[in-house]
């Protein structure tokens, strides 16, 4: 574990009104959605639920948990788009803002979608592809496409070493970007508009793309264009897959404690993203989420790679 990238104590954090969790599920609490006291208690809740129910029952309410987050399965993102509610893109920013404030100033080791952590945590396989990066080729340079705020570096920047780790660039939306290169830039953390503005400035070897292309409405057309211009590893994490039948376009209700939302989500074939990809892609690694599963989906993370020769 990190010696740099401890927290301060937690009543510092709740003075300063931000919910913390020691879980690494994203679905506990968040940012200024109850009171610290209503969240206390659903967590001793929850706790001690979790010492009286046999495991595998746990697990099967988890798995239907899930599944009741992804409904229906739509012919069109029109159709799946009519039947959400969408989000308060400035209030999700504002929210990411303080989470990611939060984490700057040691009031939380790191934060993911708006929810802070106080115990530092590893995502164990991302970070050993990312150093496996480091050792054959001498450096890592990250594309990190729709990272938000910067939170994956956050987490694992105590583990990433410098100056081997040259930059992390994240490629976002507009309001994302000018929040990014007001407060938050720092070392190897850049920010920038566009794949075209990133990589005018350096060619990565590392691309990230977590919890990103089941929200994009052509997510295979965008991989296929991704796929010709890039070279090196290419990590899709976070990612839904259904265990039989052809890609699902369902619409995704985020647990309240997050935030209020619905949206259209893919859950996809494994076999229509290495397709996108095309052959000069090779899957060299596969691991379960984090994020858990359904009874009729999984979620998993995927590492290709392609070499400089392709191109």
């Amino acid at each position: 574990m990190a010696e740099g990238i401890r927290a301060r104590s937690v009543s510092t954090a709740l003075a300063a009104g931000l919910p913390q969790t020691k879980c690494p599920r994203p679905d506990q609490t968040s940012l200024g959605l109850d009171s610290h006291a209503l969240e206390r208690s659903k967590v001793s809740v929850k706790s001690n639920l979790k010492s009286v129910i046999p495991q595998k029952l746990q697990k099967v309410w988890r798995t239907l948990g899930m599944e009741r987050r992804y409904r229906g399965s739509y012919s069109s993102w029109a159709e799946a788009t009519a039947d959400s509610t969408g989000y308060a893109a400035t209030e999700i920013l504002r929210r990411v803002v303080a989470a990611t404030r939060a984490t700057r100033q040691g009031n939380a080791a790191w934060e993911r979608d708006t929810v802070l952590f106080t115990e530092p945590w590893a995502h164990a396989r991302l970070l050993n592809t990312l150093k496996h990066v480091i050792r054959s080729q001498g450096h890592l340079d990250v594309l990190d496409f729709g990272g938000a705020l910067g939170s994956t570096w956050w987490q694992h920047r105590e583990w990433l070493p410098q100056p081997e780790l040259r930059r992390w660039s994240v490629v976002e939306q507009p309001d994302f970007v000018a929040a990014g290169r007001q407060e938050f830039e720092q070392g190897p953390l850049k920010f920038f508009d566009s794949i075209d503005e990133c990589l005018r400035e350096g060619r990565p070897n590392v691309v990230l793309l977590s919890s990103v292309l089941p929200y994009l409405k052509t997510p295979c057309t965008f991989l296929r264009q991704l796929a010709s211009r890039v070279t090196g590893t290419l990590i899709i994490d976070r990612t839904g897959f259904v265990n039989t039948g052809p890609d699902r376009l369902a619409v995704q209700h985020v647990p309240e404690s997050v935030y209020p939302a619905s949206y259209p989500c893919w859950l996809f074939r494994q076999e229509s993203l290495t397709e996108a990809l095309g052959p000069a892609w090779s899957l060299i690694d596969e691991w379960k989420s984090f994020d858990g599963d359904g009874r009729t989906f999984r979620y998993r993370g995927l590492v290709f790679s392609r070499g400089e020769s392709h191109t």
